[in-house]
């Protein structure tokens, strides 16, 4: 309509002219002629308005298609998001092979603990029995750290290590392994500490001297050691640069059955190489029996690597260690402090350093409680240090079941 009225102002004019003047004086031609200028001249200013509003529908609709483009671009990020996070949660998921090594792993624990569990209804006093010749609770749990005592009878604790290691009720307690001299936090060392169905932790140093009597402790060394494992791999799991230190007992490493099973777990968890690292003590290391060179030979070939625990000598053969895959050796504050200070130091700390960086190893001073300690220490430039000066021992974020 509003094309028709536009041409409809030169239109009608234009054949007025050509009908009504024969010829137009001002411009000196006919009036056909200035009728045919005129319908050329109102043909070109409506082709030019046509084109003007063509234009800006165009570009209304450029508009329209960027707002589109723009939305479909933050629709495509939020998908590739999702889509993200649904792989990374594929790829946690175990398949087939990861929850058959891990069942077979569970297996034989199991089995080993209720064969333990007949010969300790055996031998240990009757349930009934509450406390010892002095009239006193032989142990004590605590509800959380701080808080009171609460007395447990001794047939009740292995009752409660018992049930918990079937029930999988282990936290997981880590303490920070800092690099010196900056304190910045490098690795965590792992704890495993059972805790009962009231939520109280029953320590190592509660159970142990029972679970020895009993026959238990190797049973419960492969099962914490197992568990720790497993709550590593839960904790690496969106912090993919956290470093931890697991201890693997001397009893542990010697148990063909159960090692033979955690190898084939562990090789399902060859992702965790590069965030665990075994500490095995001294004592096993330098006078192995030849179940524990086979197994440190396997765990090598795994690609794992290892750091030396408990050490009573610095009388260490370094590059024989780290042959073995030994990356870190940990030694006491105060063995370290009696050997390299005083006027005559038994240990040349100059040499021993310079020994430790040829053989691509570390030294971390463990047990270092009090700020006097450590700038003692610091002068021996030791390359890592733990203690309560640094953080003492504490649960992570996941709960035992």
């Amino acid at each position: 309509m509003r094309n028709v009225l536009i041409a409809s102002f030169y239109t009608l004019p234009a054949i007025a002219l050509a009908v009504l003047l024969p010829e137009v004086p001002l411009l000196a031609m006919p009036g056909w002629g200035a009728g045919l200028l005129l319908l050329t001249l109102g043909g070109l200013v409506q082709t030019g308005l046509s084109l003007g509003a063509v234009r800006a529908s165009s570009e209304r609709q450029l508009e329209v298609l960027a707002h589109e483009l723009a939305v479909t671009r933050q629709d495509l990020d939020a998908a590739r998001e999702e889509l993200s996070r649904i792989r990374e949660q594929i790829d946690e998921m175990p398949d087939s092979g990861h929850v058959v090594a891990e069942l077979k792993v569970l297996q034989g624990l199991l089995g080993q603990l209720s064969a333990k569990t007949p010969e300790r209804s055996k031998n240990k006093a009757p349930a009934a029995k509450k406390s010892d010749d002095l009239g006193l609770p032989a142990v004590a749990a605590a509800e959380s750290p701080g808080e009171p005592l609460l007395l447990i009878d001794d047939a009740e604790v292995l009752t409660i290590v018992e049930q918990a290691l079937r029930e999988d009720r282990v936290d997981l307690y880590l303490q920070p392994i800092v690099k010196l001299p900056s304190r910045k936090r490098q690795f965590y060392e792992c704890f495993s500490r059972i805790v009962d169905d009231r939520g109280r932790v029953i320590t190592p140093e509660q159970y142990i001297p029972l679970a020895e009597e009993a026959g238990l402790v190797a049973v419960i060394d492969n099962m914490l050691l197992f568990r720790c494992i497993q709550l590593v791999r839960r904790a690496v799991r969106g912090q993919p640069n956290l470093a931890f230190f697991c201890n693997i007992s001397n009893g542990s490493l010697t148990d063909v059955d159960f090692f033979t099973d955690f190898i084939e777990f562990l090789a399902d968890n060859q992702k965790l190489i590069p965030n665990l690292y075994f500490e095995f003590e001294q004592e096993a290391i330098t006078d192995p029996t030849y179940e524990t060179q086979v197994n440190l030979q396997r765990l090598q070939n795994l690609g794992f690597h290892f750091s030396l625990d408990q050490v009573r000598t610095l009388d260490i053969d370094l590059p024989h260690l780290a042959d073995l895959g030994f990356k870190y050796i940990k030694v006491g504050a105060h063995m370290l402090h009696e050997l390299a200070r005083g006027d005559d130091p038994q240990l040349d700390m100059r040499r021993f350093k310079g020994a430790l960086d040829r053989c691509a190893m570390d030294l971390i001073v463990e047990k270092i409680e009090s700020e006097d300690m450590l700038l003692d220490l610091l002068d021996l430039k030791i390359d890592y240090g733990q203690g309560y000066l640094f953080g003492e021992p504490r649960p992570t974020t996941q709960p035992a079941k």
